[in-house]
């Protein structure tokens, strides 16, 4: 099904001509419709307003002119009433589905309540005609009628007219083919006008798809650089960004020996290799609700509870890490030479913004995310390492072996925990739900 860009590519006017039909293919021009509607409905009411208002008013002038009759009058109050009713209709929810055809019936209903008082009336035939010339040409401009139903209203009421001034009028012939021509002329300006301000309103709306078609795609690439909270505020404030976490859990992955590995292969199998390991890991990020920060080289760096807090964001950083680890095996099925995965996590405190206007980017600092990076550097291979803050928040959900005191670049001595599993009598974290 063709979608706006391929309509407007199609239908672009070609040597000054408007080569732009008045429908578009399937969905779109139902959703044309509906705006279309949704942008007419006050007109509509102006218009019946204004269609009651006249009607009321000269049945009035009709009340102090003694030479007009009572049928007069009931004509001209009968249709204010039946247009009434149309005006209280456009308030319901179920007048913009069928906005066209109930708006063509009530300017059809005005046409013939004119032609009525024009038989009637023994006294101002000229003027009743010229206000079938101002229904016509509102017909076609003001109650914003498409072109088919603006002609079928201008028809009928033209055809209308000559059957009654024939059957039932008095009027002579001169007389009627005069009216005629005015009627003929109003209708061939009308159908110019319509075509051409329906044409112009399809185009618009033919842009406004574009338009948001093309936001769509930006606020999707926006979206594989920054957390949606994030790209929310800075389109709204427009302006560098950071905030402190209180607590919040960093992982990092890394493949071991991968420098080895990709020493021994081409430059396209080495990112073809981590491609297919880090899409497993970006879905796997989808399903733990968990931030994904950045790659740099085969490091694979990952944050919970920023930049939208959450009580159980080691939990979730923890089913990550332990999916990431089935994951790679599931992987090394295929493979001869098996990947070993170094995890490294620590629960602490950060500070996370986005730095630079161009190529900008979401980033974490702080000593947690030093922390868990040294985790990963000093871990083992296919091994969760966490630091005792970590172990601190998992113990009573999860398996974890002390690894003892070890030596820390940077860092010292420190008592540090492999993660080997889930305890077997633990509730499902809500993270993985």
């Amino acid at each position: 099904m063709p979608g706006p860009a391929a309509v407007l590519s199609e239908n672009r006017p070609r040597a000054g001509m408007h080569r732009l039909t008045l429908r578009f293919p399937g969905d779109l021009e139902s959703r044309f419709m509906a705006e279309y509607a949704r942008e007419s409905v006050g007109q509509v009411r102006i218009g019946l307003v204004v269609a009651v208002g006249l009607f009321v008013i000269f049945g009035v002038i009709d009340m102090l002119t003694p030479e007009i009759g009572t049928q007069v009058l009931w004509f001209r109050y009968g249709v204010a009433a039946l247009l009434l009713l149309g005006l209280a209709f456009t308030f319901s929810r179920h007048f913009e589905p069928v906005l066209q055809g109930a708006t063509a019936v009530c300017a059809l209903i005005t046409g013939l309540g004119l032609i009525a008082i024009v038989l009637v009336e023994p006294v101002g035939r000229d003027f009743h005609h010229r206000g079938l010339l101002l229904l016509i040409v509102a017909a076609y401009t003001f109650i914003r009628l498409r072109l088919v139903y603006a002609t079928g209203v201008a028809l009928l009421t033209t055809i209308s007219y000559n059957v009654a001034e024939l059957v039932i009028g008095d009027s002579p012939l001169r007389a009627v083919l005069r009216t005629d021509l005015y009627l003929v002329t109003a209708i061939v300006i009308g159908m110019v006008a319509c075509y051409g301000m329906e044409f112009y309103t399809r185009r618009d709306f033919v842009q406004r798809q574009l338009l948001k078609a093309e936001e769509a795609q930006v606020e999707d690439l926006l979206l594989n650089v920054l957390p949606q909270s994030v790209c929310d505020r800075l389109k709204r404030e427009r302006a560098w960004m950071a905030e402190s976490f209180s607590e919040a859990t960093i992982l990092f992955a890394d493949i071991a020996h991968f420098t080895e590995l990709a020493a021994q292969v081409t430059a396209e199998e080495v990112v073809a290799l981590l491609n297919g390991v880090f899409s497993a890991f970006d879905e796997l990020v989808e399903k733990h609700r968990v931030e994904k920060i950045k790659t740099i080289g085969d490091a694979y760096m990952v944050a919970g509870g920023v930049p939208v807090t959450r009580p159980d964001h080691a939990e979730a950083v923890a089913e990550l890490a332990l999916d990431m680890l089935d994951a790679v095996q599931r992987l090394n099925v295929v493979r001869d030479e098996p990947l070993r995965l170094r995890l490294g996590m620590h629960t602490g405190p950060v500070v996370a913004g986005v730095i630079g206007t161009k190529k900008f980017s979401y980033d974490l600092w702080g000593d947690a995310v030093n922390t868990a990076s040294r985790m990963e550097s000093h871990g083992l291979a296919d091994a969760i390492h966490v630091t005792r803050s970590t172990y601190e928040r998992l113990r009573h959900r999860y398996v974890l072996q002390r690894r003892g005191p070890i030596e820390v670049k940077g860092k010292g001595e420190m008592v540090t925990y492999l993660l080997l599993g889930r305890r077997p009598d633990a509730p499902a974290p809500a993270a993985s739900a």
